[in-house]
């Protein structure tokens, strides 16, 4: 790395908006305090950026997560109870060194307990960024506060007072790591997914490119147990039918049945995405029109897409069923939806209740069947 590449947020500067909205896009950081002897300790931290009394604070929780000692033990804890002062680190690693990333953040350390108006402000921030403390009771566990932050960045292909681009997005191996990570999962543990996750999810969905913007799809949600189960009952007529059209035996219809079944009932969510051509631009031409709809179909595979790396994101799983293509008439009926309404998929949400197998893909050489 080069000095000259540092970009100037010395001890005496405040951490930019730019900063700040990069540390809280990423999911770890490495919390530094000073131990005995002035011996360093460093370690991963979960973390959220919050606004408390006017300024920036950086809030981590003395969580769940497997420890071999009391919290209060812990130490990060006994280290800024004696050395308040610390520094977090937050990175993005690039295998081109012009995109490396970081931020320093130093500050003063306070251990928060449940009892501080801080702490339920740091606790809806870290419960909203990581879904995994939903299921946690840390709001009765003290929170680790780090205020009158100072801010040092480096970003490798740039001098001078640090641009927005670089700390604004995630790296591009964190996205890459998203989409090889994302998994089809059949099989699901009966705990119950908060809300807010599928929210997001279906809102990322609507950030998908369309034919003229026009977003022609809409998303059901199907959570009440004996409505999945009504519609695996509706369904189970029509997927009988396909199975032993493509000439089964009965045991294995009967399998495959079982099996659909059981996954549209134990998954605790289902989203059917539907899609709606009632808003499509309209041509005098069939050919056109055509088009039109089968560009709005092609948008419709974008946003589930979507869909799906945003709950994987979120630390779930889930699947991607096109059993509705074949009975969307019926879906629509079970699940009382308007007319223009086609449902095209079912996604069983859920944490998954074993590791599925992976399916091998093509090389990259077999994708390519033209560069000119």
């Amino acid at each position: 790395m080069v000095d000259s590449q540092v970009t100037t947020r010395g001890p005496g500067r405040s951490p930019t908006t730019a900063e700040l909205t990069f540390v809280q896009g990423r999911r770890v950081g490495r919390l530094a305090t000073v131990g005995e002897g002035g011996i360093p300790s460093v370690v991963p931290i979960c973390y959220a950026v919050i606004h408390y009394d006017g300024e920036p604070v950086v809030v981590s929780a003395l969580d769940e997560k497997p420890k071999h000692v009391p919290l209060r033990d812990l130490a990060r804890v006994r280290n800024i109870l004696r050395r308040p002062k610390v520094s977090m680190v937050v990175d993005d690693y690039h295998e081109d060194w012009r995109a490396l990333t970081f931020t320093r953040l130093s500050g003063k350390a306070e251990i928060i307990e449940p009892d501080h108006g801080l702490h339920a402000v740091g606790i809806t921030a870290l419960r909203a960024k990581y879904p995994q403390y939903e299921r946690m009771a840390i709001n009765a566990a003290p929170l680790i506060a780090i205020r009158q932050l100072r801010a040092t960045s480096w970003h490798g292909g740039k001098t001078g007072p640090s641009p927005v681009e670089p700390f604004a997005q995630p790296g591009a191996t964190e996205l890459a790591a998203l989409v090889r990570g994302r998994r089809s999962v059949r099989s699901f543990q009966s705990r119950s997914v908060p809300r807010n996750i599928i929210e997001q999810a279906i809102a990322a969905a609507g950030w998908a490119p369309s034919p003229h913007g026009r977003q022609p799809w809409r998303f059901a949600v199907i959570e009440a147990p004996e409505r999945r189960a009504s519609l695996a009952a509706a369904m189970a007529e029509s997927w009988q039918t396909q199975l032993e059209l493509d000439g089964q035996t009965p045991e294995i219809v009967r399998v495959r049945l079982d099996k659909s079944r059981q996954r549209l009932r134990d998954a605790p969510i289902l989203i059917v995405p539907c899609l709606y051509l009632a808003e499509l631009d309209h041509y005098p031409d069939p050919a056109r029109q055509e088009a039109e709809r089968i560009m709005a179909i092609q948008s419709l595979g974008a946003a589930i897409q979507n869909l799906l790396l945003s709950i994987h994101a979120a630390g779930l799983d889930a699947g991607w069923m096109c059993a509705p293509l074949f009975c969307p008439e019926l879906v629509r009926d079970e699940l009382g939806l308007e007319a223009a309404l086609i449902p095209h998929a079912l996604i069983p949400v859920g944490y998954a209740a074993k590791d599925p197998a992976r399916r091998g893909r093509l090389p990259l050489a077999s994708l390519i069947v033209n560069w000119e």
